[in-house]
């Protein structure tokens, strides 16, 4: 299991959205992530790029084990086995980006999740990764694009809230009444917990919030997504401050 929670395996489903708003495809879990941390008055970025790119990057590996293209080993599989990456199908998701990163990781095959998910921020797959799903997002009329005439500065309001608004909802009623939830909401509340985003998204009372993040680190807790993304994070900016 992804999150160490019950879930519904492979349970991949399109946001509700209006027609012609071009969400006829799957929806990414990246693409969820990417609307969650920007500004909703603004449409500016509210993480740094050494968080983006493995946050994203563990978002596609993520929504590649939910449709039962990859798969990492438990910890039941030993110090040595436990933690690898294996391909289980190589069919085509006919994702571009998916598509691309299952062959990053066909070559690199039996490497630990942790070292994969480090390398893929600075790798090309991810490189341009983030602008690529605000552009997908934009095309689909969830989100527009505005440019600073003077700084040239680039923003991305909302269009069209009802996406978002249906993802917030899911995570209300995981964090917040506590519904079990699906192995995707799980793998996506450890990503927000790992980026530290979870504040930004989730609105509770200031005396529960301690509650809800009790909740997220319980939901995430052997999340391999989550605990390889904030490895990375560190490592990102240990290395900056060196």
């Amino acid at each position: 299991m992804l999150g160490g929670c019950a879930g519904h395996r492979g349970s991949i489903r399109a946001l509700s959205a209006p027609c012609g708003s071009g969400y006829g495809r799957r929806v990414l879990l990246a693409e969820e992530f990417v609307l969650l941390t920007l500004d909703a008055e603004s449409g500016k970025k509210t993480l740094s790029g050494e968080k983006y790119g493995p946050a994203l990057g563990a978002a596609l590996v993520v929504e590649l084990a939910l449709l039962e293209r990859v798969s990492v080993a438990p910890p039941t599989a030993g110090r040595r086995g436990r933690d690898r990456v294996s391909v289980t199908s190589t069919a085509p998701t006919d994702d571009d980006e998916l598509d691309a990163m299952l062959q990053v990781i066909v070559s690199r095959e039996g490497v630990k999740i942790g070292t994969l998910i480090t390398d893929l921020a600075w790798r090309p797959v991810t490189k341009g990764l983030h602008l690529r799903l605000l552009a997908r997002l934009v095309r689909a009329g969830v989100l527009t694009e505005r440019r600073s005439e003077t700084l040239g500065l680039r923003r991305w309001p909302r269009v069209d809230s009802l996406p978002e608004e249906e993802i917030r909802r899911r995570l209300q009623r995981c964090l917040v009444g506590n519904e079990e939830p699906t192995e995707r909401t799980a793998a996506l509340v450890a990503l927000l917990l790992a980026t530290g985003s979870l504040s930004m998204v989730v609105s509770s009372a200031d005396t529960a919030k301690k509650a809800v993040t009790a909740r997220a680190k319980a939901l995430s807790e052997g999340d391999w997504a989550g605990v390889a993304v904030k490895a990375a994070i560190e490592e990102a900016q240990a290395s900056r401050i060196g």
